[in-house]
């Protein structure tokens, strides 16, 4: 299906046309729309949220020279020791809620 020849009809001419309002469409709010043509965004709280964690998370390098430093030190020092009942537990319960 080609659609072509619009005629220009845009949301707000068809919204006023079909409310009988003339000029721009406003906001329910009453507050000043931007300019006719403009796109507007706007997020909602949980949206800007997770706006920010992902920003944050991003910003965060993904190795921490600062363990890897205390880490390395405690194995060449032998002084790193694993907890095997641990490690095993660990592995129990991922094998468990594992999904296929």
């Amino acid at each position: 299906m080609k659609i072509s020849e619009l005629n220009s009809v845009g949301v707000e001419q068809l919204q006023a046309s079909q409310s009988g309002a003339t000029g721009p469409v406003r906001p329910k709010d009453g507050s000043d729309a931007a300019p006719p043509g403009v796109d507007v965004i706007q997020l909602s709280p949980q949206a800007r949220l997770l706006q920010k964690a992902s920003q944050i998370a991003q910003a965060t390098p993904e190795v921490r020279p600062e363990k890897v430093m205390a880490l390395k030190d405690s194995v060449e020092q032998g002084t790193y020791t694993v907890d095997s009942q641990q490690v095993a537990n660990k592995l129990i319960v991922e094998m468990l809620t594992e999904k296929t």
